[in-house]
């Protein structure tokens, strides 16, 4: 099945509520985000982080037959940034990231633009002036 059909990410949901339950149930991590497949723990201390890993590795493979890539399995500070679906989210705020920025640029077309507009403003409200001067070179400078 392809990634990103709907079908998948609907068996994904179906398929990872038992890590959900598992892990504020069982866990109870100070905070707790999935997203189909991709997912973060947050904690007060790295130690109680390290144990989350185990416990989450553990219940992945032996209850649902599951494998964390190493990629994407590490443990960092929140002052660092943590990296999640497009965007780095820091404690007191959050932009998007570089090839997010880059895809908006390449795949604007006159059925996104508001689309894209919004992403932008939400993670990146300061660029908005390059969003619309995008925009304006993109379509208008044709028109005028």
């Amino acid at each position: 099945m392809p990634i990103g059909n709907l079908t998948s990410q609907i068996f994904a949901n179906i398929y990872l509520n038992e890590l959900d339950r598992f892990v504020k149930h069982s866990l109870k991590p100070q905070e707790y985000m999935r997203y189909g497949d991709d997912f973060i723990l947050i904690a007060a201390k790295k130690e109680e982080l390290e144990v989350f890993r185990g416990r989450v590795i553990t219940f992945l493979r032996d209850s649902l037959g599951l494998e964390l890539r190493g990629k994407n399995n590490k443990i960092s500070k929140a002052r660092h940034g943590l990296r999640f679906l497009g965007v780095i989210i820091w404690p007191r705020g959050r932009k998007l990231n570089a090839r997010s920025v880059r895809r908006i640029h390449t795949r604007l077309n006159e059925k996104n633009i508001a689309s894209y507009r919004g992403l932008l403003l939400k993670h990146m409200p300061q660029k908005k002036k390059e969003f619309y001067w995008k925009i304006y070179e993109t379509f208008l400078s044709e028109i005028c």
